[in-house]
């Protein structure tokens, strides 16, 4: 459901904020909200291509009831999340936990301003019943500005008369709200997660590769962006409803080889990272298990361009890799695992590993753009020394313990496109089992973008082509 922010719908409006690592946690508690009749926003249901990041969270604190926090240790990393939870605070300073609910979700102490702010705890949680009643109450008392009991407190001479702490008559809705939202009606509604932090023994996995949707801000000729964004996603919905329907199991992980945008720009990368959002909504996949590298268009030129001027005007010579030329990747990749321990992509290691431990697998996203410039004769793909060893280094490691390995990388992996294939070749390939590259445009496919979507299953044996998404 598309909501436009405006006036709140009803009294009754809550922003969840929480850390994408916990996304089903967030989705978990939106439901059930919203089954019991509040409203919510939710970044994996609200967040649509063509909306601004940053604007729709500030309307979204702004237009809202109360914050709903989801307390882990992810949260506590999110830069975003902290943003958002100090807004609530500041807004009702003399009485905090009318404007921000935290739920507890690890088990932890929360510190600081955190620490003041009475926590609903689903740590403690019997079971999703007695976690559903802890939440609901203490949303129905920061509605209703008390902490009244919903059930009577009995005559005090039988104390087995007194309710629990968690008492919510089954089937009561909250008060001053309406039930029926139209997004209840999703074919598959979350269900109550369940931490595990043991590592899987897969020795299989399904992978869906999705090469260069390319989001344009000004695309010539062809769709506007969100009409781009819905295209690919209904491609993608209905490719796995067909894996679906012959009796496959949906994708386990993403894998995206470059070229997000198709030149770079903020805006462009505003508009992936939405199309992301949704995504992974509908395929009901953590953000943990997202690989994504940058491609050749995924470097600003105008940014590049300014580097060099800035050196010339200094009087230094230009340092590749021209750290500049990602720096709106660099936000697009920071805002999609914001508090998510793992994923890393900065000045001083420009590439990412991609662990994903509960499916057995590791993901080497491997940097090609390393030489890329505005110049025209950087227009080629290079990993460099540096990085080829890094990964050789590391996948050493998770070879000789049994995970699953695989590459992905942003440029084709034919002859003379990467100048130092044969380091590729000697380094990383006897350590990968599989290396998941966009395919080489030919004739009338040069044009395409988001183009032939595959699901492959790699497995101890070797990877496997299994279908087209499309």
């Amino acid at each position: 459901m598309t909501r436009q922010f405006g006036r709140p719908a009803d009294p009754a409006h809550f922003l969840i904020s929480y850390s994408p690592a916990d996304e089903r946690w967030a989705a978990w508690i939106a439901w059930e909200l919203e089954l019991a009749g509040y409203r919510t926003i939710l970044q994996a249901w609200d967040f649509v291509p063509g909306t601004n990041f940053i604007d729709f969270m500030d309307r979204a604190i702004r237009e809202s009831v109360a914050v709903i926090a989801v307390l882990s240790h992810n949260y506590l990393r999110s830069r975003y999340g902290r943003l958002e939870w100090q807004a609530a605070f500041r807004s009702s300073p003399d009485d905090p936990q009318r404007r921000l609910i935290t739920v507890r979700i690890e088990d932890f102490d929360p510190e600081g301003l955190l620490a003041t702010i009475t926590y609903v705890d689903l740590v403690g949680a019997a079971d999703e019943r007695d976690a559903r009643r802890r939440l609901l109450r203490r949303v129905g008392e920061a509605v209703r500005g008390r902490a009244k009991p919903t059930v009577g407190p009995g005559f005090p001479a039988d104390p087995a008369a007194l309710p629990g702490a968690d008492e919510l008559p089954d089937g009561q809705p909250p008060p001053q709200v309406t039930a029926h939202h139209p997004r209840l009606r999703m074919r598959h509604p979350p269900a109550y997660p369940q931490r595990s932090t043991a590592r899987a023994t897969n020795t299989e996995v399904t992978l869906l590769h999705l090469p260069g949707p390319r989001f344009a801000r000004q695309p010539s000729g062809g769709p506007a962006p969100h009409q781009r964004a819905k295209e690919l996603l209904e491609a993608v919905r209905s490719g796995v409803d067909r894996l679906l329907a012959t009796g496959g199991t949906g994708p386990d992980a993403l894998l995206i080889s470059g070229d997000l945008t198709a030149a770079g720009g903020i805006r462009e990368f505003d508009e992936a990272l939405a199309f992301l959002t949704r995504l992974r909504a509908i395929l009901d996949l953590d953000v943990r298990r997202i690989a994504v590298v940058p491609g050749p268009r995924d470097v600003n030129h105008a940014a590049c361009r300014a580097y060099f001027a800035s050196c010339e005007a200094d009087e230094v010579t230009p340092q590749p890799p021209y750290w500049d030329k990602w720096r709106h990747y660099f936000r697009f990749f920071a805002e999609l695992y914001d508090g998510v321990e793992g994923p890393t992509f900065d000045r001083h290691r420009p590439w990412s590993l991609f662990e994903m431990p509960e499916l057995n697998l590791t993901v080497a996203g491997i940097n090609s753009t390393m030489a890329v410039s505005h110049r025209p004769s950087d227009h080629y793909g290079l990993v460099g020394a540096a990085q080829a060893h890094w990964f050789a280094r590391r996948l050493d490691r998770y070879r000789s313990e049994g995970w699953l390995t695989a590459g992905l990388i942003g440029h084709p992996t034919a002859p003379g496109v990467v100048r130092d294939q044969d380091r590729l070749a000697a380094l990383l390939a006897p350590r990968l089992q599989l290396l998941v590259s966009p395919p080489e445009p030919r004739g009338g496919d040069a044009g395409r973008v988001g183009a032939g979507e595959t699901l492959i299953r790699l497995s101890a044996g070797g990877p496997r082509a299994i279908d087209d998404a499309r």
